[in-house]
């Protein structure tokens, strides 16, 4: 400490209290001051986001997390494998995969079967080794349905595996086509599933920060987000829930 600041204590000190009371009350209105100081966001202060969904920025920021949830349990899409209107992820991670079925509601001539899969009767039963249902929750009124069928479908044994969106915008294209009814959280999502597959035949993950959220809300991409930042988990920001959920005997 230098003589200036010690002097200034020593002073402070054997001041009388009504100066005391004086500078504290000029020292709290400078530290409000420099509270209320508004944050340099640079390009971040803007009221739309740079594209819907990080199309030019490398993609949408949670497709990295999707990424990663699917690559941790990439055993578990196996033998009889399934998933709803394409077989991208089936194909990118799939392990041992002897059949792939893909159902949709449109008129695919790449689908197995055309059905709501929150309501899909034509769906064999106790068929299927692995069930894939990404980024599909939102946009189903009946937040159980997904889940019942799911289970249904599944042979003993088999797995879901589910992704959903935790923070995240409004989906322009499908709350016209579906409705965007709502996002899960964590606890939503574990405790939805359980009541479908049973106490201890679920486990939930999640994935982001506060930058990836924030990121991600502004159309930014993974050219924007270095991997490390990507890398951080902050249970308080879920951008991506991932849910497996097992089929017991």
């Amino acid at each position: 400490m230098d003589a200036i600041s010690t002097a200034r204590r020593l002073w402070y000190g054997h001041a009388p209290p009504w100066v005391r009371d004086r500078v504290n009350a000029f020292r709290a209105r400078r530290r409000e001051a420099s509270w209320r100081r508004p944050r340099d966001l640079g390009d971040l202060r803007r009221t739309v986001p740079f594209t819907t969904w990080g199309s030019n920025r490398g993609g949408p920021i949670d497709r990295v997390y999707i990424g990663q949830f699917l690559e941790k349990h990439a055993a578990d899409i196996r033998g009889r494998a399934l998933e709803i209107a394409g077989a991208e992820y089936i194909e990118r991670y799939g392990r041992d995969v002897t059949r792939t079925d893909i159902v949709d509601v449109f008129d695919n001539p790449k689908a197995t079967f055309i059905a709501d899969f929150a309501d899909a009767p034509d769906i064999p039963s106790d068929a299927f080794d692995c069930v894939l249902v990404t980024q599909v929750m939102p946009f189903v009124y009946d937040s159980r349905a997904p889940f019942r069928t799911a289970h249904r479908i599944l042979a003993p044994g088999g797995v879901l595996l589910v992704t959903t969106p935790g923070i995240s915008r409004i989906a322009p294209v499908e709350a016209e086509q579906f409705g965007h009814w709502w996002n899960f959280t964590s606890m939503s999502a574990r405790r939805v599933a359980e009541e479908i597959f049973g106490g201890g035949n679920v486990e939930v993950e999640t994935y982001g920060n506060v930058l990836s959220a924030a990121g991600f809300l502004f159309g930014l991409g993974p050219y924007d987000l270095t991997p490390v930042e990507l890398a951080v988990h902050d249970p308080a920001f879920e951008v991506t829930i991932g849910i497996r959920a097992v089929k017991r005997a």
